[in-house]
Formats: structure tokens, C-alpha cells, sequence
């Protein structure tokens, strides 16, 4: 058992007459032990907090699949689905982009040469842009396929154009739903250049990330490489970074207010009404952090816990599966019934579990088993 030190105790032996003694065998390993049980405790630390950031995710790529269930034209006699759906939309990527923020600076380590840089970026190519590169190939191409049999959302209408669009225009292409995956690669390859071009100030990370955001108030930002995208979430993103640089005070100062937090929250939704579209979300989405994190963390219920850190350890291929198991799903459906009035009370929770089971059991009995495409999803 490890047991801290007292501010009070002495390093050194000390002589039967009480003279200071030079360390000996028994203090040497006194202190190798004091070293073994810190690393132990900043191990078990390390590991509750990713255990809770796996369930804040979790529960982000819940909300992520809830907002898919209907992509284009709503069910009608079906309002409420479009009002919580408008909801949804003011908080979850936002809330998505500070867990990504968090990810990204638990993990990094300091780049001090282009060498690092190049090889930092690789690894994260590598990890992020394969799975894009399939699953929008899959998306197009099975559109125009499906489209012979089944209803098909956003269908390709252009060829080789709409293609190419994914690429340039991912938001407003075909595989809209991808466009995350896009975003969240430049990200990793720009805040490393601002991490350590501020030298890790990220009072000075944060600030920059602010001016970006608020770009888009001020100018008509291009969605061109996704950098309208880029410039709305950078300060989401950001705040994870200050979140992990201040973990253990944030997460206290989270604890304490916990119930303050959430009624702020839930209280802001109040701004739609009286500020504009932009303005609202950035204030929702920002309240939505403290929020959502301290509902998270104040779960005593095992099973929901369980469930939470299995949705968060499959958040990749969620995000790049749910569409596809959606729409397939919804085209087998009107096959034989409408989805419009009480008929979307059956299509939703269908929908919805297509959305979150079928990413899951392909990944594990599918992919998992082809040598190439086990980690693309992963």
C-alpha cells in the first residue's frame, strides 16, 4: 500500500546520537518504493480520467447518431423530432470537439524538429485518413447503387464532380457526416505548430482559437477544405487542451458547481430566442462543456457506465457506420411502411439502434477479422 509522505519526514538517516547519516541501502530503497507507489498513483489518476472521458464520449456519439436518424426531409407530423434534433445540433459537436481537444493534448508529446513534426502528422494521416477515404468511397458509391432499389437521401447527382467534392467540400458533399473526421485531422495538423509556437501557453492557444471562432461572425468563411468548420470548432477544441493543462483543479471546480453548471446549461437555451443563430450555439455549446462532463461523472450506475465507455471505445467507427446502417435500414423499412405520423414512433428506435449496433458488431465480427481494414475504424 502506498502511503504519502509527511511534508515533515526526513530523507536521511540519522546516527543513534542524531547526526545526519549518508543514505544508505535502506534508504536507497525506501525511495525507489516512494517512486513506484507516485508512478501508481499517476497511473490509476491517468486511467479514471480516461475512463470518464471514454463515457463523455460515449454519450457525445449517442447524441451524434440521434441528430442522423433523419438527415434530409423530417417524417411528417413529426415536429418534435425536428425541435429536439435543433437542439441537439446547438451543443453535441461542439461538446465532441472539447473531448477531441482533451484526447489531443493527453496524448501529445512535445515536437522540438521538423523530423518529429513529419513523423506526428504521418502517424495521425494514417490513423484518421484511411477510414475517411473508404467509408466516403462507400457512402458514394453505395448511394448510386442503393439508389436502384431503395430511397436514398443526398443522392451523387453529378458524377465525378459530387466525387471530388467529398475531398474539397466534405461538409457539402455526399458524406456530409464525415466531415468530422476531415476537421479533426487539421486540427492535428495545425494545434501541434500552435502548441509549440506559443510554447505551450494555451492562454495564448485559446485566444487564437477565439479569433478564428469568432471569424466567422465577421466574415463569410469559405467551406472550402472545411475551414468554416475549422474556424467555428478551433475554440472548442482549444478548451480541451486548457482542460487537461488544469485537469485536477477543473475537475474539482466542476464537482462543486456540478448542479449550477447543468442549470446554466439547460437555462441557455432560453438565448435562442433573443440572439442570433451563431451567437446561441456558441454560448449553448460552451455551457454544454462543465455540463455534460459533471452529468457524466457524477453516474453511480454501473450498467450506464458500461455501456458509456462501450459507445466511447467504439466512437470511430460509430461516426463512420452510423449513416450507412441508418440508410439501409430506413430504405429496407418504407419498403413496407411509412415513416410519416405515428409510423416514425416504430422508424426511430430502429433507426436509432441501427445506427449505434450495426458500426459495433461490424467493426468486432467484420472488420476486425480483415488484416487491412481492422484499424481503419478503430
Amino acid at each position: 500500500m502506498c502511503l504519502p509522505l509527511s511534508l515533515n519526514q526526513s530523507n536521511l538517516q540519522t546516527t543513534r546520537y542524531g547526526q545526519p547519516e549518508k543514505p544508505g541501502f535502506g534508504v536507497a530503497l525506501e525511495r525507489i518504493k516512494q517512486d513506484v507507489c507516485q508512478s501508481e498513483r499517476l497511473r490509476i489518476m491517468a486511467r479514471k480520467r480516461l475512463n470518464t472521458i471514454d463515457m463523455a464520449t460515449g454519450l457525445a456519439i449517442f447524441l451524434v447518431v440521434l441528430g442522423h436518424v433523419v438527415a434530409r426531409q423530417p417524417p411528417e407530423g413529426n415536429d418534435w423530432y425536428v425541435e429536439l434534433k435543433y437542439l441537439i445540433y446547438k451543443f453535441h459537436m461542439p461538446f465532441f470537439m472539447f473531448l477531441s481537444g482533451t484526447v489531443f493534448y493527453y496524448t501529445y508529446k512535445p515536437i522540438n524538429t521538423a523530423a518529429d513534426y513529419w513523423r506526428y502528422v504521418t502517424k495521425k494521416g494514417l490513423r484518421l485518413l484511411p477510414g475517411f477515404l473508404v467509408f466516403s468511397m462507400v457512402i458514394w458509391l453505395g448511394k448510386i447503387l442503393a439508389s436502384h432499389f431503395l430511397q436514398v437521401d443526398n443522392l451523387p447527382s453529378d458524377g465525378l464532380k459530387s466525387l471530388m467534392q467529398i475531398f474539397f467540400e466534405p461538409a457539402s458533399s455526399v458524406a456530409g457526416s464525415l466531415w468530422y473526421i476531415y476537421v479533426l485531422f487539421e486540427f492535428y495538423l495545425l494545434f501541434p505548430v500552435f502548441v509549440e509556437l506559443f510554447r505551450r501557453n494555451v492562454a495564448a492557444i485559446v485566444c487564437l482559437a477565439a479569433i478564428l471562432h469568432f471569424s466567422v461572425l465577421a466574415a463569410d468563411v469559405t467551406d472550402f477544405l472545411a475551414i468554416d468548420r475549422f474556424c467555428e470548432y478551433s475554440l472548442f477544441f482549444a478548451i480541451g487542451i486548457v482542460f487537461v493543462s488544469r485537469y485536477e483543479s477543473s475537475v474539482i471546480w466542476f464537482k462543486r458547481r456540478a448542479i449550477l453548471l447543468i442549470g446554466l446549461f439547460l437555462l441557455s437555451f432560453v438565448s435562442i430566442g433573443f440572439i442570433p443563430e451563431y451567437a446561441s450555439k456558441t454560448l449553448i455549446g460552451l455551457l454544454s462543456i462543465p455540463a455534460l462532463y459533471s452529468l457524466v461523472d457524477a453516474i453511480r450506475s454501473e450498467r450506464v457506465k458500461r455501456w458509456l465507455a462501450l459507445l466511447g471505445t467504439y466512437t470511430v467507427s460509430i461516426y463512420l457506420m452510423n449513416t450507412l446502417f441508418i440508410g439501409l435500414t430506413k430504405g429496407v423499412m418504407l419498403k413496407f411502411a411509412s415513416w410519416d405520423n405515428a409510423g416514425f414512433l416504430i422508424f426511430f428506435p430502429a433507426l436509432l439502434v441501427a445506427g449505434i449496433v450495426g458500426p459495433i458488431l461490424a467493426q468486432k465480427y467484420c472488420l476486425a477479422r480483415i488484416p487491412y481494414l481492422r484499424h481503419i475504424a478503430r
